[in-house]
């Protein structure tokens, strides 16, 4: 069993300014998945990502947009949505609000990113 807490976690800034706390990691000793806290404000800057894996997300707090191709929605707290693999997708907060949400990949795939 790994245990972990969201304020006992290192919290790491993107290039475009979003704050991501890595919970479960598989150098913690999780094999094939990790989960990731993300914290998005008005300071991040939304930019349209693609990758050859899947995104599971959960929304925690506040209401964003999630945008691929043309379809753009609205999300909030209790909403989960999935993400295949080389999906264009963008993600951002409402003006004003603070957006958390969790983000589930396959462990391995974002370790160039990791602190």
């Amino acid at each position: 069993m790994i245990r972990t807490k969201l304020s006992k976690v290192k919290e790491i800034r993107t290039p475009h300014g979003k704050k991501v706390r890595w919970l479960i990691s598989k150098e913690m000793g999780a094999p094939r998945f990790e989960m990731r806290h993300f914290t998005i404000t008005d300071e991040s800057q939304p930019s349209e990502e693609a990758h050859p894996w899947e995104h599971q997300v959960y929304i925690l707090s506040g209401e964003g947009i999630i945008k691929s191709g043309d379809t753009e929605i609205k999300v909030e707290p209790g909403d989960a949505i999935y993400i295949a693999p080389n999906e264009p997708h963008l993600v951002q907060n409402l003006p004003q609000q603070k957006f958390t949400f969790l983000c589930i990949i396959p462990a391995g795939c974002e370790d160039r990113v990791k602190e």
